[in-house]
């Protein structure tokens, strides 16, 4: 059984063209990476058109009253982050308590897959990029 791992990330810095994030680990199934000081020394750089607005879905719905109301509602869409990665288009710098990588050749900590899945459905929700993201398995 699992005691418990995750991530953290805050914005640091956004401008017209990108968004960089900070980043740190932890997994307490291991001493080693316990994160116990919360360093965020990671790194993620995104470019702002990188974040894919949700699909809108709107439609009149009549209400009990006998009114009708508008109803708006976001639709998330699969956005590919992995292959923005490979691209070189979302760049990332590996936190000191990275514990395990990708397989492939840029060798990038497996908690930033789980960090841009987070931040991309949250924009899509919520229509604004993100301040902070804290995940927790």
């Amino acid at each position: 059984m699992s005691r418990g791992l995750g991530a953290h990330a805050n914005k640091i810095i956004e401008d017209e063209k990108a968004v960089v994030y900070e980043y740190g680990g932890f997994n307490y199934n291991e001493a080693q990476y316990y994160n116990e000081n919360h360093i965020l020394d990671g790194t993620i750089t995104i470019p702002k058109n990188c974040f894919i607005e949700s699909d809108i879905h709107e439609k009149i719905k009549r209400m009990p009253s006998g009114r009708k109301k508008l109803i708006v509602k976001r639709i998330p869409v699969s956005v590919n982050y992995s292959k923005m990665i490979e691209e070189g288009r979302i760049t990332v710098e590996n936190c000191s308590n990275c514990w395990k990588t990708t397989d492939d050749d840029k060798q990038i900590d497996v908690m930033v897959s789980h960090i841009l899945f987070q931040l991309f459905l949250r924009y899509q929700e919520e229509g604004k990029i993100p301040d902070s993201i804290n995940i927790l398995f």
